[in-house]
């Protein structure tokens, strides 16, 4: 497992390699990593929603059709209920962590990563490779997806910003991710207006498949990107940045099982047993929360004129270190549940 773990870690952190060439060349502008982030947050991700809720081969639909629709609903509630208990959770040891720092903006950026991984662009699919694309699974994965959205562009936003003047209703209302997650889990539950399904017109399915497939590449192609411009000294020699990754790479996924090992004896007694693609109403959450910093960190600084430095160099460090720590987390984790 841990072998697993690492060459699907492999596969996805070579996609750095671009990245960081071009930038070495000069091939990338100084706005390009920018740039690549906004399609990222605006783009690829409400895509990666839309494709993982109403986009579906023959045989994935299948499988999703073998579980009952109020089971599915069930498992969503319970999934939302542990990552918003959860990130509630990381947000307040992080208060108590950096109550006494005297840079209030590095602290706040600190928080937002360890409150937020990198769940869409590569928790997705890293569930869909290590799960041989269930569908089901992803799907779950996907859950988590869209109530972090929600979470990112509101509790996020006053992280980065150190306030709530950003925070308007308008603006969350009409913000891609989160008009995506409404749409998809509509189309999902009302399957006969889900046009990507319907006979004829399976073509349409190109459309956010594409989009959601670049997620994965171009997150680390920023990564690359990132780590090229940046001096090692920066990187690797601020203690704030080690202290969140600590709390982002190590506390926030185990702080998750806790949570969600919570809600292990609500589902046996719903279905009497948890096996298959039920499993990862467990650990979908807590392998979302096992991902390195979300990317918006970096995107979310230069939009709002946070400090950007310190996202750049938390996002680029911790990124690097969850090489190391994924499989580790990873297969400790499905050690423990093997044995449950």
């Amino acid at each position: 497992m841990f072998l697993k773990v690492l060459l699907i870690m492999a596969v996805l952190f070579a996609f750095m390699v671009p990245g960081f060439a071009l930038k070495k060349l000069k091939l990338m502008g100084e706005g390009a990593a920018f740039t690549l982030s906004n399609l990222l947050l605006y783009v690829c991700q409400p895509a990666l929603v839309v494709k993982s809720f109403c986009v579906f081969s023959e045989s994935e639909w299948e499988a999703v059709n073998s579980v009952s629709k109020l089971t599915l609903l069930q498992n969503f509630g319970m999934i939302a209920a542990i990552t918003v208990v959860s990130m509630g959770l990381v947000f307040g040891l992080c208060k108590l962590v950096f109550i006494k720092s005297g840079n209030r903006s590095a602290a706040d950026v600190y928080s937002f990563i360890a409150v937020f991984s990198n769940c869409g662009f590569i928790g997705a699919p890293f569930v869909e490779m290590f799960t041989d694309g269930n569908a089901v699974a992803v799907m779950y994965i996907m859950v988590f997806n869209v109530v972090f959205n929600l979470l990112c562009w509101t509790l996020g936003v006053v992280l980065i910003t150190g306030g709530f003047k950003e925070i308007k209703l308008k603006k969350i209302l009409l913000n891609p991710a989160i008009i995506s997650g409404v749409a998809a889990l509509l189309l999902f539950f009302v399957p006969q207006i889900n046009i990507f399904m319907f006979n004829g017109f399976k073509e349409l399915q190109i459309f956010p498949k594409y989009l959601a497939y670049m997620t994965a590449p171009l997150s680390m192609v920023i990564v690359g990107a990132r780590v090229a411009e940046m001096h090692p000294k920066t990187l690797f020699c601020s203690g704030g940045i080690y202290l969140s990754g600590v709390l982002r790479l190590i506390i926030a996924p185990f702080l998750t099982f806790a949570v969600a090992l919570i809600f292990y004896p609500l589902i046996i007694n719903l279905r009497g047993a948890v096996a298959g693609a039920d499993q990862y109403v467990i650990l979908a959450p807590v392998i979302a929360m096992t991902m390195s910093p979300a990317a918006s960190v970096v995107a979310m600084a230069e939009r709002f004129n946070g400090d950007r430095q310190t996202a750049a160099a938390a996002f680029v460090t911790n990124t690097l270190i969850s090489i190391i720590t994924i499989p580790l987390i990873i297969t400790a984790v499905m050690s423990i549940w093997g044995l449950l």
